[in-house]
């Protein structure tokens, strides 16, 4: 037949703003959509090809809806169903679903919501529930229905046959599931027809027939499911070669103990057992239940059974404005050397240390001072001013305080009166457990999520921080089992998640009990990271940042800091309140110390020197001289400190380093000898 090609041109315009603009508000809705290519066939009939795997990308993200439309301006936007439960009533090509509805005992017009589709049919919006998926005209002839695991065209959206337009109600309808319920004759018709549904025979299906299905099942499973679905496919290939070849390829994908041999002898063992125990209806249902729809084959095949262009409608539309690439890949893109020479480099946060996207470690010992750098480079970040002599874009910040949100209230108060207000760093509280699971409600679909991870999720994609820091990986992650593989891959899949809008993400968390500069845990974290810092703290007080690896400079330029204390208020008593605070210094400062003595030791001592040295001590101004050395303030506790207080006064008398005049009344002074000889130093 032939067609009227008169008006496609303007349809072709329209479509462009109008199929995006469509999508946004169904995105804007709450519902998941994607791009669809509508053509006409040769014999006036109907091309439709999804232009992504759809029932795994579709998306309500307004930014990748921008990318596809950007991508196939002349794409259709499909939206998934299941929230809303959808009747199609199709009066043309001799079936006329409105009659046969009105048969039912029902009214088209009771529908609350109706959008009037492009051939003059009708979509039904309902409120959806969660049993019932999809079917192809088993109610009445005429009638198709839309549930879970299907798709309609998103109201608002033209295709080169015409608008689905709103006739009764609208998107708030739909968004606030102010709609009717779902006729009783209608889920009486659905649920008797699958009753006498006729059971699938060997070998009723092709290897390309199954594909589009097959690829909604992940082969990322246990033996058992992964067995029923390499007997489904035996089944209903007929256990030919075609199908063999098949569940090998489905297999390899993902399959933990994939082995060739292991699939061809089971495949095998499946031709010597007779009966229909698992079928493809087994495959089918577990494609529907993530999101496949059960499209025309001839549809989706229809690019290799139809290969004649249309010359007609090409001439019409004129070119692509690009290029397409192979879509069918599972995210897989392929670039050229000239295209990645023309492509541009990621930017960076902290020029040769930080870029857009990376997953970033602090690691080092307890009490080394991880908690003190971090909080510094995220200020800077929200600043956007230089630090340890790098330049620094202006970014906001997520500082997540897992393990210790007081004494962080601390340190940003000091950076504050140090550094003056930075509005786009927060203080992230609240997070204990983005490790544990529960099941919840997605879409009328039950999944294992955790709500702490969704929510921090949800406020990355909404806000776009260009820094977002965990402190720290062991207490954000209770009860992680650091040392298998599966644990330590959450916490990566979480932080590259968090990276997906364009934030670097810094963990914080300690290295191994060897002190060798590797995170603590399985090595699939370290594989991960773009970035690694160890630190470590010399007697001196200065601590040293070594980047055991940095995917963005080199490994040779070392951060260097002292940890100094800062006054940030006055206690009940009248006694300053302190906070210890990242000191940016030298790299190459001077890093003498005394190999007679320990950290904490020679900590002592120098405070001894600022309360007096010289002069008789007394062991309260000593000992206060000590809270304010780097040393003891990277101690936790003031219990803590005072112990090694007194050993270290205690250890210093023995050794000769500090005389008392009495320890009773307990005053010091530096043994004269060893004085003379360190100021000759």
């Amino acid at each position: 037949m032939p067609r009227d090609l008169s008006s496609t041109k303007s349809t072709k315009n329209k479509s462009t703003e109008q199929n995006r603009a469509a999508a946004l508000a169904a995105a804007a809705a709450g519902f998941r959509v994607f791009p669809v290519t509508v053509k006409h066939k040769q014999d006036g009939s109907k091309y439709t090809k999804p232009r992504v795997a759809w029932g795994s990308l579709a998306s309500t993200d307004p930014d990748q809806i921008r990318l596809w439309w950007r991508k196939w301006p002349d794409a259709v936007p499909g939206m998934a169903t299941g929230d809303v439960f959808v009747v199609d009533l199709d009066d043309k090509d001799g079936k006329n679903g409105t009659a046969e509805y009105r048969k039912l005992g029902l009214d088209p017009d009771d529908a609350w919501a109706l959008v009037r589709t492009p051939t003059g049919g009708q979509h039904l919006y309902f409120n959806g529930v969660d049993n019932l998926t999809i079917s192809g005209s088993k109610a009445a002839p005429g009638i198709d229905t839309r549930g879970h695991g299907g798709f309609v065209f998103c109201p608002g959206a033209v295709s080169v046959f015409g608008e689905y337009t709103f006739e009764r109600g609208d998107w708030f309808d739909l968004e606030h599931g102010v709609l009717s319920e779902i006729p009783a004759p209608i889920i009486e018709a659905l649920t008797s027809a699958k009753s006498d549904a006729q059971p699938t025979k060997p070998g009723d299906y092709t290897p390309a027939e199954l594909w589009p299905a097959l690829e909604h099942v992940s082969s990322d499973t246990e033996r058992e499911p992964w067995l029923e679905i390499v007997m489904a496919i035996h089944h209903a290939t007929g256990g030919s070669k075609g199908g063999l070849a098949l569940a090998q390829a489905w297999s390899a994908r993902d399959y933990h103990a994939y082995d060739p041999k292991d699939v061809q002898t089971v495949w095998r063992s499946l031709d010597k057992k007779p009966g229909d125990r698992i079928t493809a209806d087994t495959l089918f249902a577990r494609a529907r239940a993530n999101g496949w729809q059960t499209i025309d084959v001839d549809d989706i095949l229809d690019d290799l059974d139809d290969p004649t262009p249309d010359d007609d409608l090409d001439a019409l539309l004129g070119p692509d404005p690009e290029p397409e690439k192979p879509l069918d890949y599972d995210g897989l893109t392929f670039a050229t050397p000239a295209e990645c020479a023309a492509s541009d480099p990621r930017p960076y946060l902290v020029k040769g240390l930080l870029a857009a996207r990376d997953v970033a470690c602090i690691v080092g010992a307890p009490g080394v001072g991880k908690s003190l750098l971090a909080p510094r480079l995220a200020y800077a970040v929200a600043l956007g001013e230089p630090v340890f002599d790098r330049r620094v874009k202006r970014a906001g910040v997520f500082y997540v305080a897992a393990e210790d949100e007081h004494g962080m209230r601390g340190r940003l108060r000091a950076l504050h009166d140090d550094l003056g207000d930075a509005p786009n760093l927060h203080l992230v509280g609240g997070v204990t457990d983005l490790l544990t699971t529960e099941a919840v409600k997605v879409k009328g679909k039950t999944r294992q999520r955790c709500r702490q991870a969704d929510t921090l999720t949800k406020a990355v994609k909404e806000q776009r921080p260009g820094l977002v820091v965990i402190d720290t990986l062991a207490m954000a992650f209770p009860g992680l089992e650091e040392n298998s593989a599966e644990g330590m891959g959450r916490v990566v899949a979480l932080a590259r998640r968090l990276t997906k809008w364009g934030a670097a993400v810094i963990l914080i968390h300690h290295d191994t009990k060897a002190g060798d500069g590797l995170p603590r845990g399985h090595s699939l974290l370290n594989g991960a990271l773009d970035v690694s810092i160890h630190l470590d703290k010399k007697a001196s007080g200065v601590v040293r940042g070594k980047l055991s690896k940095n995917r963005n400079g080199s490994c040779e330029a070392d951060l260097a800091f002292t940890i100094r204390p800062a006054e940030i208020g006055i206690d009940d008593d009248g006694d300053a309140i302190t906070a210890a605070v990242c000191e940016p210094c030298d790299p190459v400062a001077d890093m003498r110390t005394t190999p007679m003595l320990t950290e904490r030791q020679q900590g002592a001592l120098d405070a001894l020197d600022d309360a007096g040295g010289v002069e008789w001590v007394s062991r309260a101004d000593w000992r206060a001289a000590v809270e304010d050395h780097p040393v003891f303030i990277a101690i936790d506790t003031h219990e803590t400190r005072k112990r090694a207080f007194n050993r270290s006064v205690k250890d210093l008398i023995e050794r000769g380093f500090v005389e008392a005049e009495s320890r009773d009344n307990g005053r010091f002074r530096r043994f004269v000898e060893y004085r003379e000889i360190f100021d000759d130093l």
